[in-house]
Parts: structure tokens; sequence; C-alpha cells
């Protein structure tokens, strides 16, 4: 037996090989560039392909798909009303871009956020439309960041990628969104595209961009961890072999092969970058490395007192360990990734050297912050929240993700079902002791035996799903994708913070999985053979098939004879489709012919997609009758907005004109955004008894809490109040699901019709909840020419 190790770069020629268990120094290497065939790369199904695109028709399907993105992320971009993290975030960017300035917290996570919005106020000037403006464009863009993986994603499944992106719900609605999590699928896809194409083609400039995209990635948003933690996960697994020789002493670091190359630099990068990790560890050591949220006087997430000489010294300890690893692997390689990557970090970081302290607080206080933010669990959903909601959006990338899985399951002996087997046992655990695992593993608020059984059982959980691609036989990407999408639904069920927006990390790779799985089924029709065998009547036999189904589910066929009539209509219906799918199995076969039935399905799904993610972000954009909408600024205050600018302008007053805002319950927020050019803006928590409006404001709008007491302490000539909505939030009845009720929901017919209507037709069995404020106007403000 012998296993070759392909040097990093041509110029390397002698490294030596393992050979039967011992290392042979001093051999001749074998060329760095190895066919992808020989060495693990992308793999080719040999049979003949089933469908073959022509290059220019290619290309414009493309450039349609581009058009269409754009054109709708653009629509009505600025017509929604200004989301509370919008307003955040639009602001700062606002006082970044007018020079006010803003330095880096990571209450709103990294800068390049900011910087892009400054930016894009800088060119096109700042309003609701501007602030969206690079969501908008990077949303367009990741439409064609599958064209990287292309090579692994054939042709077809590149295509099928870059629609499933463009039309996604999650990746739609927020790329009409100021919030960075877009940002985030871009760089995420491109830094797992580019990893597949230097394990493919061993080049070096891979290399490089990676480098770029881990620090745009870190620049952005905190989920890196969770991106580059899952690649090296995965490299780590695939190399274990050489990592092992090279703890023994039996191999150097710039003997490596590409996987275990690639694996070196993304530790090399993110070594500095993860000593806030040890505050996991805090109470045992008796200091403070990153403080919880609330302490007194202390930055979340920063050290505290000897805490500091604690935190300098595990920086300065990784960042030696970075140097080391990157200069005893491959220096020049290194140092220009490591130059590319500083270079982007500290940047961003530091407002381009206005700022040096925030290159200190983007590489600890960062990831401190986060790590403290999961006991605080925003959000409070439950552990099953990315089920719920990725079935009622991502339902296609998911379905087809399941079934890929269950199919190469069947193929793969019995691994696959043991580690399942597993996983339902750890669940049944779990889900019979629920204040053990709720309160003693989330908030460690008790140790007892249940609660040490439910950490165990939760580990078996994590361990066997991950498990789960290695066992499963498929190709070499298959099982990457598989593991990442495993990987990064299980990272963010476990993350104490779930958010409608962090939809779009989770649905992610479970997209690109599925368009890899829909190229394998496209590639394993023969289409010349299933046009000549009357396969196109499968387009009309699908739906019809799926139509007769929801006939059985839900319809009332009353009763006697024409119920039974119905009845036998239908499933007389059902079995002539299922015997014509026979025939055409027996024609061009069966796995052709369920690949058929699976295709029109996907179809099926896609319309039902489109129409979801229509729904979303141009009908209910700003009404929380959607999940994705979650908690929303009122177009109740995006029209008063508009109001108020219409006052200033008659009143003459303009930038000058004179309001008071109750601030109770956050409510300066989006209020700051949406005021932020008048001067003369009294911010002020009317909660005291003690306060009054000012006798010189022409308009207040109060907080409802406190309309009852302040609506006799208003100046003299206000008008009566008019209620607004201020903020509504989606009627959360999920939260208290239990295997009871979900079970009993599946089994009982009468219940079904609920979830449907909600499905279809966002039909809500409860109220929106809502906090609302009053808008006042003064007298001398003539009302009916502002109307």
């Amino acid at each position: 037996m012998t296993i070759e190790i392909p040097a990093i770069q041509q110029s390397q020629s002698l490294i030596g090989r393992w050979v039967d268990g011992r290392w042979i120094a001093g051999e001749s290497a074998p060329s760095s560039h190895v066919p992808p065939s020989s060495t693990g790369g992308a793999e080719t199904d040999h049979r003949k392909t089933g469908l073959t695109i022509p290059f220019r028709v290619e290309w414009s399907i493309y450039a349609g798909l581009v058009l269409i993105a754009l054109a709708m992320r653009l629509y009505d971009l600025g017509g929604r009303a200004v989301h509370h993290d919008e307003s955040l975030h639009g602001y700062f960017a606002y006082q970044l871009f007018n020079g006010s300035g803003y330095d880096h917290n990571p209450l709103m996570h990294g800068m390049f956020l900011f910087h892009s919005i400054a930016t894009s106020f800088f060119l096109v000037g700042d309003s609701d439309f501007s602030m969206r403006l690079p969501m908008a464009l990077f949303g367009t863009g990741l439409v064609l960041v599958p064209l990287i993986l292309k090579p692994r994603l054939r042709q077809v499944g590149a295509l099928f990628a870059a629609l499933m992106l463009a039309f996604s719900p999650s990746m739609l609605y927020y790329s009409r969104f100021a919030r960075n999590d877009i940002f985030m699928a871009v760089f995420a896809l491109a830094l797992v595209g580019v990893m597949w194409r230097y394990l493919d083609e061993r080049k070096n400039r891979w290399l490089y961009a990676g480098a770029a995209l881990v620090a745009l990635g870190f620049t952005t948003k905190e989920t890196q961890y969770i991106v580059v933690g899952l690649l090296m996960a995965y490299l780590a697994i695939q190399t274990w072999r050489e990592l092992r020789d090279w703890i023994y002493a039996r191999r150097n670091l710039n003997e490596f092969g590409p996987e275990a190359s690639f694996l070196v630099l993304l530790l090399a990068l993110v070594l500095p970058l993860g000593g806030a990790g040890f505050a996991i560890f805090q109470t045992t050591l008796g200091v403070t490395l990153a403080a919880e949220d609330g302490l007194p006087g202390v930055v979340t997430g920063s050290p505290n007192g000897a805490g500091w000489a604690v935190a300098i010294g595990i920086s300065a300890a990784l960042l030696v360990m970075s140097l080391s690893i990157g200069w005893f692997w491959n220096r020049k390689v290194f140092l220009g990734a490591w130059g590319i990557f500083l270079f982007v970090f500290v940047m961003l970081y530091s407002n381009f050297g206005s700022n040096p302290a925030g290159v200190g607080t983007g590489s600890w206080q960062s990831l401190g912050y986060w790590l403290a933010q999961q006991d605080v669990a925003r959000g409070n959903q439950p552990w099953y929240y990315y089920f719920t909601i990725g079935a009622i959006y991502e339902f296609l990338p998911f379905m087809v993700a399941v079934f890929a899985v269950i199919y190469y399951g069947f193929r793969s002996g019995i691994r696959p079902w043991i580690l399942l087997a597993l996983i339902a046992a750890s669940m049944s655990v779990l889900a019979n002791a629920p204040l053990s695992f709720e309160r003693g593993f989330v908030q460690e608020s008790e140790q007892d035996v249940l609660t040490l059984v439910g950490k165990a059982a939760l580990l078996v959980v994590y361990l066997s799903a991950i498990a789960t691609p290695f066992v499963l036989k498929t190709t070499k990407f298959n099982r990457f994708l598989i593991f990442w999408a495993i990987g990064t639904f299980v990272a963010y069920t476990h993350a104490g913070e779930k958010m409608p927006w962090l939809l779009v990390n989770v649905s992610l790779p479970t997209i690109v999985l599925a368009a890899k799985i829909l190229n394998d089924m496209v590639m394993s029709v023969d289409w010349r053979s299933a046009s000549r065998n009357r396969a196109v009547f499968a387009v009309v036999g699908v739906p019809l098939f799926y139509l007769l189904v929801w006939k059985i589910a839900f319809h009332n066929f009353g009763e006697g004879g024409v119920q039974f009539a119905s009845v036998w209509a239908i499933f007389a219906g059902i079995g002539i489709l299922l015997l014509g799918l026979q025939i055409l199995a027996s024609r061009i076969g069966r796995s052709q012919a369920l690949g058929l039935v699976g295709l029109m399905t996907a179809v099926l799904l896609f319309g039902l997609t489109f129409r979801a993610g229509w729904i979303a972000s141009y009908e209910n954009g700003d009404v929380p009758r959607e999940m994705l909408v979650y908690t929303q600024t009122s177009p109740d205050l995006h029209e008063l907005a508009k109001e108020i600018e219409r006052t200033a302008q008659l009143t003459g007053d303009r930038s000058a004109i004179k309001l008071a805002i109750d601030t109770r319950d956050a409510y300066s927020w989006p209020w700051q955004w949406y005021l932020r050019r008048y001067t003369e803006v009294a911010f002020t928590d009317y909660s005291s008894d003690s306060l009054e409006v000012g006798e010189d404001r022409l308009i207040a709008v109060i907080n409802s809490n406190n309309n009852a007491k302040m609506v006799n302490k208003l100046p003299t000539g206000f008008s009566d109040g008019r209620r607004l909505v201020h903020r509504w939030w989606f009627p959360e009845r999920y939260r208290d699901l239990t295997p009871g009720t979900f079970f009993g929901t599946l089994i009982d017919r009468n219940r079904w019709n609920g979830t449907v209507d909600y499905f279809l037709y966002r039909k809500l069995s409860n109220p929106l909840g809502t906090i609302d404020s009053y808008v006042y106007y003064s007298d001398k403000v003539p009302l009916v020419p502002v109307k």
C-alpha cells in the first residue's frame, strides 16, 4: 500500500512518501497538479450525460436570472417600514457617512455593513432605498456565486443553485433588508467554492482568495466562526491520518496534501481570533474574560480586572502559534495570505486607521459578546424553531435534502440506520425530560442526574447527525454538502439566539445540496428515450396525482352514494396514474421514471416557493403575518414620518421643526433614523409623572402606556390624539408544541385545516401583538393641508 502526498507547489520536488507503514524521505514527489479524478477531486459520472446546455444558452439563462433577481430586489425597495434593527444600522452608517463617526460595537456585529451602507449614502444619497441597496446588490450577486462551484455542481446543478438562490423566500426577503446575513451568504458560499477549487486545482490563488473571504466574513458577523469551524471540522475528518502523522513527527507541515493545507491556512488565520473562546472556562479560572450581559460598569464581552492580563497573554500566545504554524507550513504562501487577511481585517475594524482600538474589539470582544449572548437567548425560541420556519419558506431545498439523505441511507447498509436509531432514542429522552433539558442544559440553573442524562442525550444527537454523512455511499462532494447542511442546522439549533434572519445561513447549504441532488436526477435520465416513451405525460400526471391526494386529505365527500362515488373515482384516478408510472418504468427503467416524478415534484414545489417569497416580500413585507417578518415597525410610522416631513415643509420650519418623541419601550428607534436630519427633536421617556411636553413643540408622539397621564399635560391647543401601531409581532403559538400535540395533529385530519390555511393563505387564528403610540399636533399646524 502506498499513499503519496502531493506537493503544494510545483517547485517542491523532494518531500517523501508514506509506504507500507513507514515514511520514506527524499523520494521525488508527484507533480503538484494531479487530475481531480485521481486525487479525490470532482467525481465524474462516467455514464452518458443526461443533458448538456449550449454555452450561449447557459449564459443567457444566467443573464436573465441576474436581471430578474436585480429587479425583484430593487422593486419598491424603500417602500417598507424601517425595522428596529435597520434603523440602528442606517443611523450609525449615516453618522459614519456625515463625518460624525461610528466605532465598532459588537452589539451590531462587524464593520463591513456600516462601511457598505455609508458608501451607498455617499454614492446615491441617504434614504430608506440606499440603506438597503448594498444588500440588494449582494443578494443579486449571490446568484452568480455557484459558478465557482460549477466543476463540482456541474452545469445543471450550478443553474439550479442560481435559480433557487434567486427565488428563495429567505434570500429574497433579506436581500431587501438592511442586515448583514445576505453578506454572510455570499462570503460563506464563495469560501466553500474557493476551498473546493483549491482542492481540485492546487493553485495558490485560491488560498489568497480564501484568506480575503475569511477576513470579510469576520468583519461582517460572528457567524463566520460557525462557517469556518464547520469547514475545519470537515477537513480535519478527511485528513486525520495526515494530522496523526504530523503529531507523531512522521510528517512535516510542508508535506501536507491540499485538504490538510487548506485546514492549516484556516487554522492559522482564525487562531488569533479565538482567544475569547477561553471565556467558557472563566468560572474555573476565576477571572472575567468575557463579561456577561448586564454586568455593571463593564462592556459585554470584554475582559475585566485581572482578566485583561490573561486575555492579552492568551491573544499573544495564539498569535505566536498562528505565525509559527504558517511559517513552517509554507512561509511564502502564508505571508501573502496573512497579509491579505490582516489588511482587510485591520482596515475595516479600525475605520481605515481612525479607530485603532477597533482591531482589539473586533478580535476579542466580537466573539466574547456573542458567547455572552447565548445564555440571554434573545428571541427565546424553541429548539425546533428552524424546523418550523424552514418548513414554511424553504420547503423545496429541505425536502430534496431529506429525500437525498434517505435515498443514500438505503444504499449504504445498516450504519446510517444505527445512527438514526441513536438520534431517535436520544430525542425521546429529551422529549421526556424537557425541564432537565431546557433549564439544566441551556440555562445551567440546576445540576442533577436528569440534567446529565439530557446533556449526554443531546451530545449523542449532535454527534450522530454530524457522523451520518460519512457513512453514506455517495460521492465525496455530496458527503461534504450533507455534512455542511446538517452541521449548520445543528449549530444554529444549539445556539441560544434564534431569529428569522438566521434562516438565510441555515438554508444556504441546503439549497446547494438540493441543487446538486437535482443535477444528479437530471443526469440520471436518458431524455431521448424518455421522450420516445411518452414521459412528457408526467408533466400532467404528477400534478394530477397530488391534486387527487389533496382531495382525499381535505375534501368533504358527503354521505351515502355520492361519497362512495367520489371516493371510488379518486382512487380509480390514482390507480390509473400509478399504472401509467409502472408502464413508464418498464420502458425507461424504474430509477429514471422516479427521477422524472421527483423533478416534476420539485417544479411544483418551486411554484409554491416563488409564491411564498412574493407574498412575504411584496404583500406582507412589514406585516407580521409572516414568520420572516417577526417583530416589525408598523407601516403607520412609515406614513407618519412622511407626514412630519410634509408638515415641516408647510410650516417653513423644515429641519428645525420642533418635535417630541416618547422613548419608553425603546421608541427612539426607528425615530432616530427617520428624524436624523431634524435638529430640534426632544427624545424623552415620559414615564416620570414630573415630565411634560414642551410648549414650543408642534408634534408630539407619545407611547400608549404613557398616554393616559400625558394627555392632560400637553400644551394648550393640541389636537386630539390619533392612535398608531408603533410595533407589531407574529403571534407565536408554536412555542408550546409538545410531542403529543405534534403527532396528534399528524393523525387527526380535523386539525390540518389551520396549518394548511396558514401555509397557503397566511391566515392566523390569533391576532397580531402590538404596542401603540399616539400622535398629537399643535393648532399652529394646518392639519388639512398636511393630510
